[in-house]
């Protein structure tokens, strides 16, 4: 971080500009990376990461210590990559959180719609939104998306329910029908978090599998089809043969040929795996 105590006439504007370009970089924390904290008993002092500027520096060359400006990176609990909200544990609570709360924004989305629809004076017609049809679609819309977002990367069973509690209770909300939850699903066709989980392993086996001869992707499917049966119950790889067990059995040994189907037959290399997804869809669809 650049010296903020510098003297001379111009040292209050030049603390202003760096806490305008660096507000997250308070006093607080600048003193905070100066001594060590204690973790279980023992000292440690917090991680020296830097960024170099690309800039040169304006400063005077014998107010320079270094040739570079070295700027401190703030350091976070937590990021997001490619829509992906990561923890640093890797325990997917975040990505978990974040989706529960873009869902239920979406709720309140969809109820207001309908509230407006229903209620709206420039509506001749007070039943206009009474549908089912229309207001499933509008939870589909608003709702649906958030929830098989990422699905294959959770491993915990316990937070899929949760986000399956919060998708039944939205959609009996919505469309104000209280009963047995998996028989709504079914009603209204859509599948429950968990068997759209395994079509997503399913679909992610597939494209590894299928993946050129010279991809790094490939590499590693042929590297841990040996160790499969010695990795840790709640790996990916393993998630992606139990899930293949559940959706298309008869493809359990990689070697296996694709179903006799022509969509998938005929399909151009480029769309098999899109072809497989309809059909492993369709699967799921009976369960």
């Amino acid at each position: 971080m650049p010296d903020l105590e510098r003297k001379g006439k111009n040292a209050t504007q030049y603390r202003k500009t760096q806490s305008d370009v660096f507000p997250h970089y308070t006093t607080q924390a600048r003193n905070a990376r100066k001594r060590p904290r204690k973790v279980q008993s023992q000292q440690m002092w917090p991680a020296s990461f830097h960024i170099l500027s690309m800039f040169p520096d304006h400063t005077e060359p014998s107010d320079r210590p270094h040739q570079f400006v070295s700027t401190l990176l703030q350091e976070v609990k937590q990021f997001d990559y490619l829509g992906l909200r990561l923890d640093p544990m890797m325990t997917m609570k975040a990505a978990v959180a974040s989706i529960l709360e873009k869902a239920n924004k979406g709720h309140s989305l969809a109820l207001t719609v309908s509230y407006s629809l229903r209620y709206d004076k420039h509506h001749s017609n007070p039943t206009f939104c009474s549908s089912s049809v229309q207001m499933l679609n509008l939870w589909k819309s608003c709702v649906l998306p958030h929830f098989p977002l990422y699905l294959r990367y959770n491993s915990d069973a316990s937070q899929v329910q949760t986000l399956q509690a919060t998708l039944n209770r939205s959609l009996s909300t919505t469309l104000h029908v209280y009963g047995h939850p998996t028989a709504l699903l079914a009603d209204t066709g859509i599948s429950p978090l968990y068997i759209t989980q395994n079509l997503q392993l399913a679909q992610f086996r597939f494209r590894l599998h299928s993946s050129p001869l010279d991809t790094i992707q490939h590499s590693l499917w042929q590297l841990w089809q040996p160790l499969l049966q010695v990795v840790p119950l709640d790996t990916l790889e393993y998630r992606m043969q139990t899930a293949i067990c559940h959706v298309d059995l008869a493809r359990r040994d990689p070697a296996s040929p694709l179903p006799q189907n022509l969509n998938i037959t005929l399909a151009k290399p480029l769309n098999k795996e899109k072809s497989y997804k309809k059909y492993i869809e369709s699967r799921c669809s009976d369960q």
